[in-house]
């Protein structure tokens, strides 16, 4: 009995002197400010993460300035799987490099076999907006563009709340943003693991996901949209948005004002068969001899295709390299 007194006094003694070290900590009080007037020293008042003490200052109590609460690093916990199967996790990680010294595109892996169409049904813009486009492949203001385009508005006027989305699984691999009479735009290449790559350019709202990526490259400066090769690229997923809105807004001049965009498709596997072998131009042949006539074949859906094929040529221009 004499043990059980003895070992039952020790408790209530370290019960006891521990009563005022439990009482000075008020968990979670509102914040004191620093340097301002408290009522006991010793007092400690926990609030947003930090501690406060209220110590003596010559005759005064004030309040310390908070210190950050050390917290424990908790234990980590297993990262669900993906949603997609190990093959196409395996074959989002194929990288396509252009090889300067074999003058060819070249992939790191073995990529996947690609799925058709390569721009499903209003996955990269909804088609029955454009009013009429620009072909692929064809000498506009003085220089070889490989890429098309759409206009949604005729010139001189503007359409906001032209969204546009990643087409397919992939990376960014390059981008640019620059300015055009002071209006920001910006241009984005997104490649699929198959092999094929998306350009699109006079793109004006980005999205925030986009902004992150823009926010990595140069400044935009007036007339220069030199791209920025990413490295590494950045994943993206088919239905990420990538612009709100294309084109040039007000104030630009009515011969550049308007809601259009450039749209070029590429097949990295192998060179258009159509581009002649001694085909040269001004443009980069890393995508002047890859580019597609994206409006033929099945690179777009039916629907999508159907709609495209009415549309007007918006310069007239019928020559082309890619649509025969």
């Amino acid at each position: 009995m004499k043990g059980r007194d003895t070992t039952a006094r020790a408790i209530l003694a370290i019960f006891i002197i521990s009563l005022p070290l439990l009482a000075t900590v008020n968990a979670d009080a509102a914040a004191p400010k620093a340097r301002t007037a408290c009522k006991k020293a010793s007092t400690k008042v926990r609030s947003n993460g930090y501690v406060f003490t209220c110590l003596r200052s010559g005759k005064k109590l004030i309040w310390s300035r908070g210190i950050p609460i050390k917290k424990i690093a908790p234990k980590p916990t297993p990262t669900p799987s993906p949603s997609f199967s190990a093959s196409q996790s395996s074959n989002n990680q194929v990288r396509w490099e252009w090889m300067d010294n074999q003058s060819k595109w070249v992939a790191n892996g073995n990529p996947p076999a690609c799925q058709f169409p390569i721009i499903p049904q209003g996955s990269l813009l909804n088609f029955s907006q454009p009013i009429s486009l620009l072909q692929p492949g064809q000498v506009r203001g003085g220089s070889y563009k490989p890429h098309g385009g759409f206009r949604f508005s005729t010139y001189g006027t503007f359409i906001p709340d032209i969204k546009i989305y990643v087409p397919f699984d992939g990376v960014v691999t390059a981008a640019a943003q620059y300015k055009i009479e002071g209006t920001f735009q910006f241009l984005v290449n997104i490649v699929s693991p198959c092999g094929f790559m998306v350009r699109l350019g006079h793109l004006y709202i980005p999205s925030a996901q986009f902004t992150q990526i823009l926010s990595n490259l140069p400044a935009p400066v007036e007339g220069d949209s030199r791209e920025t090769f990413l490295n590494p690229p950045i994943p993206v997923k088919a239905g990420d948005l990538i612009a709100s809105s294309v084109g040039m807004p007000p104030p630009a001049s009515p011969d550049s004002m308007g809601s259009f965009m450039d749209f070029g498709l590429l097949d990295l596997r192998a060179p258009n068969p159509d581009v002649p072998a001694d085909f040269t131009s001004n443009a980069d042949p890393k995508y002047s001899k890859y580019s597609l006539c994206w409006y033929r074949g099945n690179y777009l859906s039916e629907s999508d295709r159907a709609l495209v094929a009415r549309l007007p040529l918006a310069n007239g221009d019928l020559t082309s390299t890619y649509c025969k």
